[in-house]
């Protein structure tokens, strides 16, 4: 549900413009495709893992965390289109990704008590989304992906990792009515930017 108000807002904006063969600055941007199957693949596996995680109950947690980790493979296969990933440009993303996987463990230290049976799903879940972020860094890191990295791909991802995180503390630990309301928020803005970005992007010619 909110995924699909996101694509919706995306695509019903009226005053959105072809992005420039530029940026701002005068750089080149990208001509590299997409597979927009793919697209259409991650966007259906995110629907999927919103359907799954509206329900209670372990068997449904585990089929959305597969929906989802479904989907940051695709979106790790797109961003690593758009900007193949390269060891002269891959430090910073790197190490940001690093950065994300000790908020992760952090998290996990809060957690860990109540996971029982579910600790190595969530454990590989947050490595598959730390490396779907490391991706989309990458696209921040050379200049003629820049622009989509940094006002779409690098946020979108950004606020994906935070609603993960807010959503295991409450499922796991505090189980708070408002923390619920900021998992949504920054999942449907992460959904919002990732989708508006990719939109961007195929139309940049």
């Amino acid at each position: 549900m909110y995924l699909f108000s996101a694509i919706k807002s995306t695509l019903n904006q009226q005053t959105l413009t072809l992005t420039p063969k530029t940026d701002p600055d005068g750089n080149p941007l990208s001509t590299r495709p997409i597979n927009t199957s793919i697209l259409i693949l991650a966007f259906t596996a995110s629907w999927a893992g919103d359907l799954f995680l509206m329900f209670e109950g372990q068997g449904l947690f585990i089929a959305g965390m597969v929906s989802f980790m479904i989907a940051h493979v695709s979106y790790c296969y797109l961003f690593n289109q758009i900007q193949p990933f390269r060891k002269k440009n891959a430090l910073y993303p790197i190490l940001l990704g690093a950065f994300v996987f000790h908020l992760g463990t952090d998290v996990m230290n809060i957690i860990l008590h109540n996971l029982g049976d579910l600790m190595v799903p969530v454990y590989l879940y947050m490595f598959v989304i730390t490396t779907m972020a490391v991706f989309a860094f990458m696209t921040m890191a050379v200049k003629d992906t820049e622009y989509w990295g940094k006002y779409f791909f690098a946020p979108g991802a950004a606020f994906f990792v935070i609603s993960d995180m807010l959503l295991a503390m409450n499922i796991f630990a505090f189980k708070e009515y408002f923390i619920g309301i900021w998992v949504m928020a920054t999942y449907g803005l992460a959904q919002y930017l990732i989708a508006k970005g990719f939109y961007s992007y195929i139309l940049r010619k």
